[in-house]
């Protein structure tokens, strides 16, 4: 198996917490890291995944940047009203 090697800066109550889990699993520190990305990939998929994430409302757009453009929102208007293209089959 070919193995790459990533340097990795870990902040130290992380590093802390990757000893101690090492030495409370006889792992060594390698593959307490290697496991803990295993077991947490799947989580952070599915947490932060665009398709789980919903677009903002136009209120919280607005509230978000607080700035309102006059020639964007009618071009969003516009693009609105154009007739829909049928789906591809």
């Amino acid at each position: 198996m070919k193995t790459i090697t990533y340097p990795v800066n870990l902040p130290a109550d992380l590093y802390g917490d990757i000893r101690r889990t090492a030495k409370q699993t006889s792992l060594s520190m390698a593959d307490a890291i290697r496991q803990s990305l295993r077991l947490g990939l799947p989580v952070l998929r599915e947490k932060l995944a665009a398709e789980h994430v919903k677009p903002f409302s136009k209120a919280e757009c607005r509230q978000s940047w607080e700035v309102p453009n006059e020639e964007f929102d009618a071009l969003e208007h516009h693009c609105a009203r154009l007739p829909q293209p049928a789906p591809e089959e």
